[in-house]
């Protein structure tokens, strides 16, 4: 068993055994698993410097359905250490912050063991938190330094894109379902956490509700290597491929609609100047690409004087660039509720729909590609068949048990239609876990 995935089975085995055992490190206003170090923690943070240490695991079995419906258990994990820095009270640099971040993930995706035909592409993924490789990264190492009152921020360093653009909640387990939506769709280009890449961004608030962010981030598929651990440590630019440049407008107004409960609503769009291959025609390349993309998230209603509490709604979509990438488009449709019993004012249960739209010229070069090969109809054997892949859609309903700051667990409910975007493949039922610590 790899060693992160031991200790996921570790933590939840102390979890089990202390609940049984005095109250006191779980306690439900318990800030960290390891407590403050005898005040020492948060003496630190008054001087500047907050360290940060989590783990995430994720575990999904198969209830019914899929490309093979054998029911098996997969667990995916990932394992945070950082440190947030306040360089105005360290050093005396004015409106000054500066985070480092490593990150390791381990474990396996129960979706490509069970859930999708091996041989197409993968589209969604019942555990968000698997990707990108079984290795250590160094997922942020950045300097922001604000100006004019703090109402431009600058920002540089080695950081993931969504960090600062197309970001949104992430109140499920479902890799669709589960902040922005770009580097599900267009991955080549747009990396996400735990990937980090040398970058530039300028946020302006250049009104109260306003603000207008401009970033400059390198394509280098060095990045994205997965072979070792030294390949998530690397910073050279000696294969950089061009610069994907987002740009994204948001609005955070207080409508009297919803009686001036928050919203948070973002437009956006990008180009990549890496050379991008045409989707349908081989040897046919084109100078760039774009996409654009919508966020929305708003407070609904709340309840009692907890202004956390309430039930919320967001929205994301994603256009892509037809002519260079897979997927044309994605749609996400979320609602939580954040405190729903008055016992449990941290809890929240959520309910999401998300769906993947693959690009007609991919089918139709699937499609030519089995005539080529003499396929006209679905072959589950055949190792040279291509599925034909379509939309996927993904629904997940999920509980969020808040047991303190420092602990969270969420059972869901997930079902996948067309697993992959293959229709022959049989919609999937899947029963998972989420366990966040913060030590």
């Amino acid at each position: 068993m790899p060693n992160l995935m031991k200790l996921s089975v570790l933590t939840l085995a102390v979890l089990g055994s202390q609940f049984a055992l005095a109250n006191e490190p779980w306690s439900q206003d318990r800030q960290w698993l390891l407590g403050d170090w005898n005040g020492k923690r948060q003496q630190l943070e008054q001087q500047g410097y907050k360290f940060t240490a989590s783990i995430m695991s994720q575990s999904a079995t198969n209830l019914d359905g899929g490309y093979n419906d054998s029911n098996t258990f997969e667990n995916a994990a990932q394992l945070s250490l950082g440190a947030n820095l306040d360089l105005e009270k360290i050093a005396g640099w004015k409106d000054t912050t500066a985070s480092l971040i490593v990150t390791k993930r381990d474990g396996n995706a129960l979706t490509l063991e069970r859930i999708k035909d091996p041989r197409s592409s993968q589209l969604g993924n019942a555990q968000e938190i698997y990707g990108r490789g079984k290795i250590w990264r160094l997922s942020q190492a950045w300097v922001k330094k604000g100006f004019v009152d703090n109402t431009v921020q600058v920002k540089f360093g080695r950081m993931g894109m969504s960090e600062d653009f197309n970001s949104s909640q992430c109140e499920f387990q479902n890799l669709l379902l589960c902040g922005g939506q770009l580097g599900k769709s267009i991955g080549s280009i747009w990396y996400n956490s735990p990937v980090g890449v040398w970058a530039t961004n300028v946020k302006y608030q250049f009104a109260p509700e306003w603000t207008l962010g401009l970033g400059v981030y390198e394509v280098n598929p060095d990045n994205i290597k997965t072979e070792s651990n030294s390949d998530g440590f690397n910073l050279d630019m000696n294969n950089v491929k061009g610069a994907t440049i987002p740009v994204e407008l948001a609005w955070k107004p207080k409508l009297a609609a919803f009686n001036g409960l928050p919203g948070e609503y973002k437009v956006g769009a990008l180009y990549s100047t890496a050379e991008a291959n045409d989707i349908k025609t081989a040897g046919k390349v084109h100078d760039g690409k774009q996409s654009f993309w919508i966020n929305a998230q708003q407070q609904l209603t709340n309840k009692g004087e907890d202004p956390k509490r309430g039930l919320y709604v967001s929205f994301n979509g994603v256009v892509n660039d037809k002519a260079t990438t897979f997927v044309q488009s994605t749609q996400q449709l979320a609602l939580w509720y954040k405190g729903p019993f008055n016992s449990r004012p941290n809890d929240s249960i959520g309910f999401g729909i998300a769906n993947y739209v693959v690009n007609d010229r991919a089918k139709d070069k699937q499609i030519a590609t089995n005539e080529s090969r003499g396929y006209y109809s679905y072959d589950p054997i055949a190792s040279d068949y291509i599925p034909i892949q379509d939309d996927e859609l993904n629904v997940e309903l999920n509980y969020t048990y808040q047991w303190s700051p420092a602990v969270m667990l969420r059972p869901n409910i997930q079902y996948i239609h067309q697993p992959a975007g293959v229709k022959e493949v049989d919609d999937a039922w899947v029963a998972g876990l989420s366990v966040k610590v913060n030590f």
